[in-house]
């Protein structure tokens, strides 16, 4: 990464700057990257005012930034984007910084650390320094699969949720009709574990993984109630006919 002296480097905004080298590379719509980005912006740790700010920085770009061989550099001051934002000086800074750490921009500085630029008479950028958001255009495909990868999760995770409700339902029913019929068998130690079972259900997400865990106890579980069950219930097997009728008196 170039170092201009004024702004300290990091492998965060090095990476940075090799992903703006590979959006140059690549002609990706603005809408397409805007899109794939904002599915998975909280998921790759961007916040409320890092999409703000992104935002009010590609409402800057034209249609022709984003074709191969062109960068989307945005040079608007400071004062600009505070005033569009509604961001201090120090807010903005933060957020940019985040944005580029995390690789969704990068810094193209000039050697006395000024945003300025210029188009040709065919509103091509020919020359600029400030927000580079070619990164974007460099991972839209990684987005996208990433977006594609979350929504299968969920997906799953919804799956595995429905399961474990009724795997629930079903053991409290037996559970509950057993105490009710007073039959014989553990329904105290299988309520303990069915509560135990209940205290470890997710309050927020979970990854399917977990939720793979826990259908396998509670289905495990059911099938212990089920067998308890049964055996109150149908307990007494009939006599078998050996062939000896003689009666006993």
């Amino acid at each position: 990464m170039k170092h201009t002296g004024w702004r300290k480097p990091t492998p965060g905004l090095g990476v940075a700057e090799q992903l703006a080298q590979a959006g140059e590379r690549v002609a990706v719509p603005k809408t397409r990257a805007f899109v794939a980005l904002k599915r998975v912006g909280a998921h790759i740790g961007l916040k409320a005012g890092d999409m703000m700010l992104l935002d009010t920085l590609g409402a800057f770009t034209q249609a022709q930034d984003w074709e191969e061989g062109q960068r989307p550099i945005v040079w608007a001051s400071n004062a600009y984007l505070m005033e569009q934002t509604g961001f201090s000086r120090s807010a903005l800074k933060r957020h940019a910084r985040r944005l580029a750490e995390i690789g969704v921009i990068s810094f193209q500085d000039s050697p006395n650390g000024k945003r300025w630029g210029r188009r040709d008479a065919e509103g091509r950028i020919v020359e600029a320094y400030g927000f580079d958001l070619s990164p974007l255009s460099a991972r839209v495909e990684e987005f996208e699969e990433l977006h594609a990868d979350l929504q299968a999760e969920r997906e799953l995770c919804q799956r595995l949720k429905r399961q474990i409700t009724v795997a629930r339902r079903m053991i409290r029913a037996r559970i509950e009709a057993a105490l009710s019929s007073a039959l014989r068998g553990p329904w105290s130690q299988f309520t303990g574990l069915f509560e135990e079972l209940l205290d470890r259900l997710p309050r927020r997400h979970e990854a399917s993984e977990q939720l793979v865990r826990l259908l396998t106890w509670f289905k495990e579980l059911q099938e212990r109630v089920e067998a308890a069950y049964l055996k109150a219930t149908g307990a007494v097997k009939p006599v078998e006919n050996t062939g000896n009728n003689d009666i006993q008196v």
